[in-house]
């Protein structure tokens, strides 16, 4: 291998994560394994991959990731009893509901949920949603997901 060639995945620092090397959740999917066991519902949409969690960093206090909604796709009012969440739209528009808010969110907003209010995300424009996402707690399995409707 010459030395301007891209590095392998084996070469890589475990600090750095490449957001298109990951597995996408698809939280429609029935079949997802890994949505499933952390709670998630079959009647949600949307898609998201991971960048920083235990698993993929070691990280011990947060994770952090991407995800994307279709027009018209709903991600579902639910709550988090073990974790506070955060968004930043980085490409589309949605409503977003947060405790009895509801809140335009465009490109460049960022949202604050404490752990245990109630949200929900529905893509009505016309275009993919995509946000960053982000826990403060390592894993999807840690911060508990209650479904509201």
């Amino acid at each position: 291998m010459g030395d301007d060639a891209p590095p392998t995945s084996q070469q890589r620092s475990r600090y750095a994560v490449i957001a298109s090397e990951q597995p996408v959740v698809d939280q429609s999917d029935p079949n997802d394994a890994k949505w499933r066991r952390a709670g998630g519902d079959p009647r949600d949409q949307g898609r998201f991959v991971e960048l920083v969690s235990r698993t993929l960093t070691g990280s011990e206090r947060m994770m952090v990731g991407l995800a994307w909604f279709e027009p018209g796709e709903i991600h579902l009012l639910h709550h988090h009893p073990y974790a506070d969440e955060w968004y930043y739209v980085l490409r589309g528009s949605a409503s977003f509901t947060v405790g009895e808010e509801t809140i335009r969110g465009t490109e460049g907003t960022a949202l604050f949920i404490p752990a245990g209010v109630p949200h929900r995300i529905a893509n009505d424009g016309g275009e993919c949603l995509h946000i960053a996402w982000g826990f403060d707690r390592p894993e999807l399995d840690e911060v508990g997901i209650v479904w509201d409707e």
